[in-house]
């Protein structure tokens, strides 16, 4: 079975606090007799799902069409069950359980529950978002050179409670202080591969030339473990 791990955008989804968003505008429609349909679509490159390339937080780093297209296909990934509340910090402590199956990964996903605010309290989806600590991602970084991504499914590795921790999770994982990177992808939605495993993850972000990060169609093939035995 194939899953798309990519929202469907909306131009009414939440976005990260005092960014844009999207913007959609007819440009041709049929209904108005011109011969086919076509629209504008203007969209901020961290709304929805959307990877960050080492650019994002690391001026010297690669933008995402930098980046080798083999990159983008992961076929060692591992979700993680981290439940996590709102302005919650995920810290080393809270991974060091799982660092045998960590080690073994190329893509590292956190399915941490909060994404279901996304709909039901979008306000604190927005706000009030868990993150990743500034201290697991310098462990990420200097202990396991196998991860090359990390997907998380809320809305930023910056938990805007805690912005300047937040900016420095990324700048470790952009590699402004290591000689590699980690990428990262943002709103992932993981809600439909329970209980099953991925044997792979194909993540395609938008080539273009010169920006830091964009959005990112993610498709998961996933392996019934039940079938398997």
């Amino acid at each position: 079975m194939i899953h798309l791990l990519s929202h469907i955008l909306t131009e009414s989804d939440p976005p990260f606090p005092n960014s844009p968003t999207m913007r959609i505008k007819p440009f041709a429609r049929m209904e108005n007799g011109d011969v086919c349909n076509t629209s504008t679509v203007e969209i901020f490159n961290h709304f929805g799902t959307h990877m960050d390339a080492p650019k994002h937080f690391f001026d010297k780093g690669v933008s995402i069409s930098e980046i080798p297209v083999d990159f983008f296909i992961f076929n060692n990934p591992l979700i993680l069950d981290i439940p996590l509340d709102a302005g919650q910090l995920l810290t080393t402590e809270m991974i060091l359980p799982f660092k045998d199956k960590i080690a073994l990964c190329d893509l590292l996903c956190i399915r941490s529950g909060f994404a279901e605010k996304r709909k039901s309290d979008p306000d604190t989806y927005s706000n009030k978002g868990p993150g990743l600590s500034g201290s697991l991602c310098k462990y990420f970084m200097d202990e396991f050179d196998n991860i090359r991504c990390i997907g998380i499914d809320w809305i930023s590795v910056t938990s805007y409670p805690n912005l300047e921790d937040g900016i420095l999770a990324h700048k470790y994982l952009m590699g402004t202080f290591h000689n590699r990177y980690i990428t990262v992808i943002e709103e992932l939605n993981l809600e439909n591969v329970y209980r099953k495993s991925l044997d792979k993850v194909i993540a395609l972000p938008l080539f273009i030339k010169g920006i830091d990060s964009a959005p990112v169609t993610v498709i998961a093939f996933e392996t019934d473990s039940e079938k398997i035995k």
